[in-house]
């Protein structure tokens, strides 16, 4: 009896082992199908990424939407194994808009412009040894790819003479409350030098795009930050060149990098779904320098600090400039509301003319300009909005558009520093007759202006056919630089031939008679030439260097600095 119950535990266990070895390889069938459906999940995973990432290179060309989308996805999914077909295999790839920071919504298929491409694969899985038919494994992918344009407004320094390139040192050593003492030749080489914004967000410890424009930081300290990303990049005779410009300026204000349209301050304004994408742009070190330099000295409000300049301009007893607004440099994408814009500055010029020699007409003695007469010249911003990138498979067939608005423009002549729309400019005293010793006549100018040039919008392109896209396009008028300052000089002459622009207060007796028209003669004869030399002066010295800063006078010429076509990123 004992042997027969030994023998039933016996029975009794070995059951127990069996089914437990039945459930321990029922589970490792089970985990096989489980791992097959993770592997499978995995290989859509990486399927989804690669067809979003190739996709979405072509959403910017023509009908890239429409088809060319979802061929290039199915074309790079079956190249990495995966091939849709029927019900069982499946991918669809929609274009839409994905916008940083709405959670699940982030991509919107109806969101335009379109600059982003989701996929979606699935695969129906049948199970090995698990009951049922087996399920569907699915994967989706958002991948966003930015066209990265920087672009200010101004001209470049292709004409750059001695003399231009003595009064910019002059205007960029006021700005600055330091001694600038840059060759042409050095000008020259910093306004063909370029740095990533990846450089600058590395040299101001800065982690991303966002804390990069979230950095304040003084004119030197930016500088400092501009040398070591031309150093870090291989650019040793740059970096140099610019290392002599990173002073320390009294009084200058912070440089806030990103731009903020409420407050109107900052260096970069970025228009980009992902800002990360601008890490790639580049931006040029000459337009940078001199906006910062005039951020430094700016003030919304109007109570910028008067820069004198010592000019040495001949005929000139001074020069003054204030900046009103800064310029701001511009990186983003076509197609955001309100659209990514440059802007220059809004300033304010005033040339102090020099007194003349006084005449002597027998008897009586005339002085002439023996008070101060003043030319203005006031500039409004002038704006360029990124409206259209077009990337194509050359650099000759991509094109970037900008609507370019020049800045108003108004040029007085009088008395008076203000030259804004509707001032009012006093008349000033031109001359003054002394006979024996006893002031008996002043000769007044009326006071001229302002006088406006008021342009409308232009749509502006421009294209890779140099193979770079560091251009300078024509400006938005058919008038070489200049031509328009000239026009404007133009209307003040006009008004200064008018008979009333000239009046004679006589402090005398009638003895004063025989010398009225000499007198006026000799105004006139003097201060028309005067006058053209001077307003020459503008159109020929004056103009241009302005133009370096970013201003311009009745024209806007658009610098494009970079475009990067379709950098594409997953996001989702």
């Amino acid at each position: 009896m004992r042997r027969v119950g030994g023998a039933r535990r016996q029975h009794g266990a070995v059951a127990i082992v069996a089914v437990m070895f039945l459930v321990v390889a029922l589970a490792a069938l089970a985990a096989i199908d489980v791992g097959n459906v993770f592997f499978v999940r995995r290989q859509l995973q990486r399927t989804a990424d690669l067809a979003a990432l190739a996709a979405v290179q072509v959403v910017s060309t023509p009908n890239g939407c429409a088809t060319t989308v979802s061929t290039t996805a199915r074309a790079n999914a079956t190249a990495n194994g995966f091939t849709a077909a029927g019900t069982t295999k499946t991918l669809q790839a929609v274009c839409g808009r994905w916008t940083p920071g709405a959670a699940a919504t982030a991509f919107n298929k109806s969101g335009t412009p379109a600059n982003a491409v989701s996929v979606n694969v699935s695969q129906y899985v049948p199970y090995l040894f698990l009951v049922g038919k087996g399920q569907t494994v699915t994967a989706s992918s958002v991948a966003v790819a930015s066209n990265v344009a920087v672009f200010s407004l101004g001209t470049g320094i292709a004409t750059l003479n001695t003399q231009q390139s003595v009064l910019l040192n002059a205007i960029l050593g006021g700005l600055l409350h330091s001694n600038v003492a840059l060759s042409v030749g050095d000008t020259q080489s910093l306004a063909a030098a370029n740095i990533n914004l990846a450089g600058l967000m590395t040299a101001l410890n800065a982690g991303s795009m966002q804390g990069l424009l979230a950095t304040s930081v003084s004119y030197q300290k930016l500088v400092v930050a501009m040398v070591k990303a031309l150093q870090s990049g291989g650019d040793t005779i740059d970096a140099a060149i610019l290392q002599t410009l990173a002073v320390t300026v009294p009084g200058g204000q912070n440089i806030n990098l990103g731009y903020n349209s409420s407050t109107s301050t900052g260096l970069l304004a970025l228009g980009l779904a992902n800002p990360d994408s601008a890490a790639t742009a580049t931006i040029n070190v000459l337009d940078t320098v001199l906006a910062a330099a005039q951020i430094a000295q700016s003030n919304s409000s109007g109570t910028a600090p008067v820069i004198n300049v010592a000019a040495g301009l001949t005929g000139v007893a001074g020069m003054s400039m204030q900046m009103i607004n800064p310029p701001v440099l511009a990186v983003g994408e076509a197609g955001l509301t309100p659209p990514v814009t440059a802007r220059t500055s809004a300033i304010k010029v005033t040339l102090t003319l020099a007194a003349l020699p006084s005449v002597n007409l027998g008897l009586a003695s005339v002085a002439l300009l023996n008070t101060p007469l003043m030319v203005t010249l006031y500039v409004a911003p002038g704006t360029a909005q990124l409206s259209n990138v077009d990337c194509e498979n050359t650099k000759a067939a991509t094109t970037v558009t900008f609507k370019v608005t020049p800045g108003l423009a108004g040029l007085c002549l009088g008395g008076v520093t203000n030259c804004t729309p509707g001032s009012v400019v006093p008349p000033v005293n031109v001359a003054s007759v002394t006979l024996l010793g006893a002031n008996v006549l002043n000769v007044s100018l009326a006071g001229l202006g302002p006088a406006q040039l008021s342009p409308g919008s232009t749509d502006v392109s421009i294209n890779g056919s140099s193979g770079s896209f560091n251009v300078v396009a024509q400006p938005v008028n058919s008038n070489a630089l200049g031509s328009d300052l000239s026009s404007l000089t133009s209307i003040l002459l006009g008004q200064l031939s008018n008979p009333n622009a000239l009046t004679l207060q006589v402090l005398g007796s009638n003895l004063l008679g025989d010398l009225l028209s000499s007198v006026i003669s000799l105004v006139s004869t003097t201060l028309s030439p005067l006058l053209q030399s001077i307003f020459g002066l503008l159109n020929a010295v004056v103009g241009p260097v302005l133009t370096l800063l970013g201003v311009q006078i009745g024209t806007a010429t658009v610098h494009n600095m970079s475009l990067t076509c379709g950098v594409p990123q997953l996001v989702q």
